[in-house]
């Protein structure tokens, strides 16, 4: 759409009245975005950390590495992929797929920021699920993905994707659930009998009938949106009529012919993830989008806490080292920020002597940021022996015995808002704490 016919249909609309911030007219619409980009991607349940990044030998909290190592200034739990201890098919080759905390380290250490000791203030999943994503513990409070597409991308037609984990958007932008490669052709080419096969010239309507019900369906909208007076549903109204107008921008987008496949049944997840990953960078390629939601679930081990715990993780991290391939691939990745958060944590100590025992719900966890704006090779923050947070110097980033300030899903946020300049949600949504240099 070119940009004269948006600002005239943006008067007709009242797009003022659902401009967040008062961002929505700030970049040229029909114009494709051409980033910064954010991934956000959620292991919900609750992780370890003493399995990730913050590693203890008390055999009390750790039972299956005897020693820690290190790469850089990163210290991990050297865990290895154990097929027979997942319960994974050795059939498969799943070894080479998977990746420990060690290949992780290996590959994506030098632009990873560790952040340990991070008090999450709860251990309820749903609490902990919109503090780690919104910096809020309360209801009412966007998820950070909706807020920085908002302000960065509220043109495109799909700013913000999501495929699970805390996506709630407040009214900011529409939100757009990124399903299977056919869905998303389906929405680009929704009068097609076959939108796999742009080509084709089936079609559900001709092309004068078609275009006869969009005009109807747009009549009946800008007739209700006449008639509105609630500010909430007059800005739902705008957002679908914006939202239709730009339905043709989303041919541009070419869903990837080579999908991964993982063999077998078990990575099922997984391999869902990672198509979800290929079909999202396929949209940052093609202008369309911004943000990009995923998740892992699983991580709730108050059983088998051995077994799950370290299957889930390889699984994490497996999947965050596709998605920062993929981007480097695409030439993207110098342009996106990854953020990988939990709940909250598990631990520190076992439920039980058993080894099929688990662990139950902790506040103090871990995040993890990598990629653009960035630094890394850093480790900030860290625990106790009983797993307790340290605080932190806000100048300097070293722990300190006393006095400085706590790592908290707030301070997160407000060093991701910094890092996304998307200062002027602080009207709306403002977040308590100071705001710390976090990630460089």
């Amino acid at each position: 759409m070119e940009r004269r016919n948006f600002l005239k249909l943006a008067a007709i609309t009242g797009l003022a009245v659902s401009a967040p911030f008062g961002a929505r007219l700030a970049s040229a619409a029909g114009d494709g975005y051409a980033g910064p980009f954010y991934v956000m991607i959620n292991a919900g349940g609750g992780w370890d950390p003493r399995f990730l990044f913050d590693p203890s030998l008390d055999v009390t909290q750790n039972r299956l590495y005897t020693d820690v190592k290190k790469i850089g200034n990163i210290s991990y739990a050297p865990i290895p992929v154990d097929l027979e201890r997942m319960g994974l098919a050795a059939t498969y080759g799943y070894e080479t797929l998977l990746v420990s905390n060690q290949v992780f380290l290996q590959r994506q250490g030098k632009r990873l920021t560790v952040l340990n000791g991070v008090d999450m203030k709860t251990n309820n999943h749903d609490a902990g699920s919109r503090a780690i994503w919104s910096g809020n513990l309360s209801e009412g409070y966007p998820s950070v993905g909706a807020l920085i597409a908002s302000v960065r991308a509220p043109q495109q037609p799909m700013a913000y994707l999501s495929a699970g984990g805390y996506d709630v958007t407040e009214g900011l932008i529409p939100l757009t659930r990124v399903g299977s490669a056919a869905d998303m052709q389906k929405l680009a080419f929704p009068n097609y009998l076959d939108p796999s096969n742009a080509e084709s010239m089936d079609r559900y309507h001709a092309g004068g009938t078609y275009d006869r019900i969009q005009a109807a369906q747009n009549a009946r909208l800008q007739a209700l949106l006449q008639k509105e007076r609630l500010p909430r549903l007059q800005k739902a109204q705008a957002e679908l009529t914006l939202a239709r107008a730009r339905v043709g921008d989303l041919q541009g987008l070419t869903i990837p012919a080579d999908l991964v496949t993982i063999e077998g049944y078990q990575l099922g997840g997984l391999q869902n993830n990672m198509r979800q990953a290929q079909i999202a960078i396929a949209a940052f390629q093609a202008g369309l989008a911004a943000c990009l939601n995923l998740d892992i679930g699983g991580f709730d081990t108050h059983g088998d806490h051995d077994r799950d715990q370290p299957t889930r993780i390889t699984t994490l991290l497996t999947l965050v080292d596709f998605v920062a391939a993929e981007l480097e691939k695409a030439g993207l990745l110098d342009r996106t920020s990854i953020f990988v958060g939990s709940d909250f944590a598990r631990g520190p100590f076992y439920n039980g002597p058993n080894p099929g025992d688990g662990k139950d719900h902790w506040p103090i966890s871990s995040f993890l940021a990598l990629g653009a704006g960035i630094a890394g090779d850093r480790v900030i923050g860290g625990t106790t022996g009983d797993q307790h947070a340290l605080r932190i110097d806000p100048t300097s980033l070293a722990t300190i015995p006393e006095g400085g300030v706590e790592l908290t899903a707030e301070l997160i946020h407000n060093a991701i808002r910094t890092l996304a300049g998307v200062g002027d949600a602080e009207r709306a949504y403002p977040i308590k704490g100071a705001t710390v240099p976090l990630f460089g």
